[in-house]
């Protein structure tokens, strides 16, 4: 759950960062002298302490972060797929190393010279 309140709470962060340039970017308002220099508790603190945003930015960004939602759950099954497919590769690699240290050996007992192993195959050994 550590992890997950980190994430929430960049993505809340992210929401207010985003929703400061759309309103900052809605056109000329007072000037500044009209404007109180209030911080960003002090507005939290008047609205009831909850921060208040339109509703279709509110909806904006909730899409926005639905699909960044869903893109994120792909990536995890790609890269879940992906390391299954790594562990059944090293397997397959591991089983030919057995192959071919069998065969060497069998070469020894008969004789013969081993061949040596690829060095390719070597950090899988």
């Amino acid at each position: 759950m550590g992890a997950d309140s980190g994430v929430w709470g960049a993505v809340v962060a992210l929401i207010g960062l985003i929703g400061a340039f759309y309103t900052g970017r809605r056109g000329p308002g007072p000037s500044p002298q009209e404007i109180p220099a209030a911080t960003a508790v002090e507005l939290a603190e008047a609205s009831g302490g909850q921060l208040q945003v339109s509703p279709a930015i509110w909806r904006d960004m909730n899409d926005k972060i639905g699909k960044l939602e869903q893109k994120v759950d792909h990536l995890t099954d790609v890269v879940e797929q992906g390391q299954g497919r790594e562990n059944r590769l090293r397997e397959l690699i591991r089983s030919a190393m057995k192959t071919l240290r069998r065969a060497n050996s069998r070469l020894a007992a008969h004789g013969l010279p081993e061949e040596p192993v690829p060095a390719e195959l070597t950090p899988y050994g």
